[in-house]
């Protein structure tokens, strides 16, 4: 692969994977979820990360009805989540996180 003199090579995004406590409309339980960027840098961000997770294809439906939720990550980090996207039938919800 030949680079350009002065070409910057990006690296790939960070991805951080856990389980964590997802709380929405009456519904409490445990997801795993992928949030994509620099999980040390959330609470300063002026941009929210973004991330999937993973539950039941009915759960995922509810919660991208719900539109946002309460998700407390592995590390006991609690975060506001809003909701992106969702495909019906599929177990993986889309999201953008705040701490």
């Amino acid at each position: 692969m030949f680079l350009r003199s002065g070409a910057i090579r990006k690296s790939p995004p960070i991805v951080t994977t856990g389980a964590g406590d997802l709380k929405f409309a009456g519904h409490e339980l445990q997801v795993d979820y992928e949030i994509t960027g620099q999980m040390r840098t959330l609470a300063s961000a002026h941009v929210p990360l973004r991330g999937l997770l993973r539950t039941a294809p009915e759960v995922a439906e509810a919660l991208f009805r719900a539109g946002e939720a309460a998700l407390t990550l592995d590390d006991g980090r609690g975060c506001r989540i809003r909701m992106l996207g969702y495909t019906s039938g599929s177990d993986t919800a889309y999201f953008e996180i705040r701490i």
